[in-house]
């Protein structure tokens, strides 16, 4: 690695293994930063850094637990799963090759809920390096049970606090078959709490039952408001526990699809941005614990339907919309997303809307006059 980059870019591995279950032993506090939550595994850290921001990405399951300012170093993806008899669910984690609970058969044959990618270590394929005023680090692993693989490249500027980031999806089979792939970016406190504003250009969308019912879509819900046993519920701002799972699609005629999580009272916003043509969907998950929230799901993917497949099969599409993809033997699919930061005033007011002009995210508050973020897009 060259001396230029050594302060730049941390390589941190420890026990790392090709594409395989999870290492056995324990994780160190020293490097996780955290108590672990399940003692059988270890814990490998691959962080890139740059003048502006600070994102690490956990090789054992490929997710990211910590995006965070260098000014402001409030990590709002500071999540982790309790429960242990889950995979370890962490901050932005993938949901690969489904999204939601095996079927009973699958369950049976050790198929597991949101698929075997957090139960896989990953392997690091290149990188990081600068390559044309860019961070660059790539990734992948294979579901062995799936068939499929999946490796991602991260693109990290030298001095905009954002990342871009894309994932292909190769089928290992000899035939085709159905999958899921949804981004689970899940914020926590402190950075969660009852004033956190969510914004977004979605559609329409329905409250998921999970009830293995194929009419989960009525009644239909509208951004930012709903009507609950009678009671206006907030959608931007988490102070109800309902509902649990939301659903919603893109406009056809909006190239880009967005979502932002913004507190004025920590100064930090975080957003993403992808083409709905690739993501259709964005899911909504809430989590709360004694009155407090505890988690919020903010998942874009390719479904809207939290159930198994045979569901999934059965229903096919909701608002016209697919809520599965296909792959067939041998083909490799590329999808693709951005992901940024940005430090915000206190009476910050949330996004109105996210353009792409001139190769620039402008992200415009919903103020008069509005005050524009702006950041080059790749």
């Amino acid at each position: 690695m060259k001396k230029n980059l050594a302060g730049i870019v941390v390589l941190i591995i420890l026990g790392m293994s090709s594409c395989q279950p999870k290492s056995t032993g324990k994780p160190s506090e020293a490097v996780t930063g955290k108590s672990p939550q399940n003692e059988t595994q270890i814990n490998s850290f691959m962080k890139i850094e740059n003048s502006k921001a600070v994102l690490e990405v956990n090789l054992n399951g490929g997710s990211v637990p910590d995006f965070h300012l260098k000014e402001l170093p409030l990590n709002p993806l500071d999540w982790r799963i309790k429960d242990t008899t889950m995979p370890d669910f962490m901050g932005h984690f993938v949901c690969f090759d489904r999204w939601g609970p095996p079927s009973e058969g699958e369950k049976a044959n050790g198929f597991i809920h949101h698929g075997e990618v957090n139960t896989v270590t990953w392997t690091s394929l290149g990188g990081p390096q600068k390559i044309d005023g860019m961070l660059t680090w790539s990734s992948g692993c294979s579901l062995p049970m799936g068939g499929l693989q999946l490796t991602r490249k991260i693109e990290m500027p030298e001095n905009e606090p954002l990342f871009f980031v894309t994932e292909e999806i190769k089928n290992l089979n000899k035939f085709g078959r159905m999958f899921n792939i949804v981004q689970h970016v899940t914020i926590g406190p402190p950075f969660l709490d009852k004033s956190t504003l969510f914004d977004n250009n979605a559609e329409k969308g329905f409250e998921d039952k999970e009830d293995g019912s194929l009419n989960q879509e009525e009644p239909v819900l509208r951004w930012p408001e709903a009507i609950h046993n009678g009671e206006k519920v907030s959608l931007r701002q988490f102070t109800n526990p309902w509902p649990r799972v939301s659903s919603f699609v893109y406009n056809r005629n909006d190239k880009y699809g967005w979502v932002t999580a913004s507190n004025p009272g920590k100064n930090l916003l975080l957003g993403y941005i992808w083409e709905t043509e690739e993501y259709p969907w964005i899911n909504f998950w809430r989590s709360m614990e004694n009155d407090a929230p505890v988690a919020f799901g903010m998942e874009f993917g390719t479904t809207g339907l939290h159930e198994p497949f045979p569901v999934i099969a059965k229903k096919g599409k909701i608002f016209d919309r697919n809520i599965y993809d296909f792959i067939d033997a041998n083909e490799v699919i590329s999808k693709s997303y951005t992901a940024f930061l940005a430090k915000i005033p206190e009476d910050y007011k949330g996004v109105d809307k996210i353009e792409i002009i001139n190769s620039e995210i402008i992200i415009r508050e919903k103020n008069i006059p509005s005050r524009d973020i702006k950041y080059q897009f790749k």
